[in-house]
């Protein structure tokens, strides 16, 4: 049985004061005395009042709320992504919410639509590899609720976004391994309706070509799914003995295959070298640690909520496309060949 809810009123009944003494001296409002604010809270912590934020909104018109919607919580970035974003929030007294939209539209519609439905203030959005276009974003721009693209986005000038250069780290990840010797390598890249699957194919694929050192399409391999990944690599790695190098642009690409690796017994880096674009935990999991290409989604994360705050506080209408800076992390699974 459900007990009812404890007001303001009943703090001011057993403190002896009117409610809205209660209500600035839960503010911490200057006016009120020290010992009437203490003597309010020491009532409240006693009943188990938990302040009706819903009113408070209602009343201030804000709710202090952001929503970040991701398409998947898996192991790897995500979860740093979140911590960096909670931590701008909470420093400016926002509360963050999270939602899954399980990589698909039609549910990132339905939250982007449950976003407006609890007045939040602000939206950070990863987007599903089935989204191809930003139409859905209307029900934000109707409510006055901003949004900022993080990681996962399309190309557009009507909204603002976080990334990285996808294409010039594929780039610096493919001149890395030729600069050690390494001319023959298989590039392990996620979904192809994802914007940073391309633009990193392609700077990789563009800077072999560039250094004379072409690449054939069956060497730059498109994983829909991760549990697929063991079959294509195995199959290239067996058509290809001569490879030298495999590149794995995400962290979940990574783990699978130095699992493949180690389980074929090939050695890393003596037999094949490894590479990855990383947020910078798993290469330290395996061993040797691997050489990577720093993707902080912690930093994202900050940058992203910092932007949106920014656009939340100033009512703005202006767009900006935000680079975080990568770098190369050197340990020991790339060694040089001849």
């Amino acid at each position: 049985m459900s007990r009812e809810r404890i007001t303001l009123k009943d703090i001011a009944k057993r403190v002896g004061v009117s409610v809205p003494t209660v209500s600035r001296a839960l503010a911490d409002h200057p006016d009120i005395h020290e010992e009437t604010k203490a003597r309010v809270r020491d009532v409240a912590q006693e009943l188990h009042y938990i302040p009706n934020y819903r009113a408070r909104y209602l009343r201030a018109k804000y709710s202090r709320l952001l929503a970040l919607v991701v398409p998947e919580m898996n192991t790897f970035f995500v979860p740093s992504l979140v911590t960096g974003i909670n931590g701008v929030a909470q420093r400016n007294d926002y509360s963050l919410i999270v939602f899954q939209s399980e990589d698909a539209i039609v549910q990132e519609r339905r939250l982007l639509e449950d976003c407006v439905r609890l007045s939040v203030d602000g939206v950070l959005l990863a987007l599903s590899s089935e989204t191809s276009d930003l139409a859905h974003l209307r029900t934000l721009g109707d409510a006055g609720i901003p949004v900022v693209l993080l990681d996962k986005t399309i190309r557009t000038d009507e909204h603002s976004a976080v990334t990285i250069d996808d294409e010039r780290v594929g780039a610096e990840a493919a001149e890395y391994l030729l600069r050690n010797g390494h001319r023959r390598a298989i590039g392990l890249f996620a979904d192809d309706r994802q914007r940073i699957s391309k633009l990193r194919r392609r700077g990789f694929q563009r800077a072999f070509a560039s250094a004379g050192a072409p690449l054939e399409e069956d060497l730059l391999l498109r994983v829909s799914l991760l549990d697929e990944l063991p079959g294509q690599l195995g199959s290239a790695l067996d058509a290809h003995p001569d490879v030298t190098a495999v590149f794995a642009m995400s962290d979940e690409l990574l783990v699978r295959a130095h699992h493949l690796l180690m389980r074929r017994g090939a050695r890393v880096p003596q037999d094949v070298a490894l590479l990855a674009i990383s947020d910078g935990q798993a290469p330290y999991f395996l061993f040797p640690s691997v050489t990577h290409i720093r993707h902080s989604g912690a930093v994202v994360g900050e940058r992203a909520a910092h932007t949106l705050i920014g656009l939340i506080d100033h009512s703005a209408d202006s767009t900006m496309e935000v680079k975080v800076a990568t770098r190369l992390v050197e340990l020991g699974s790339v060694g040089a060949r001849e």
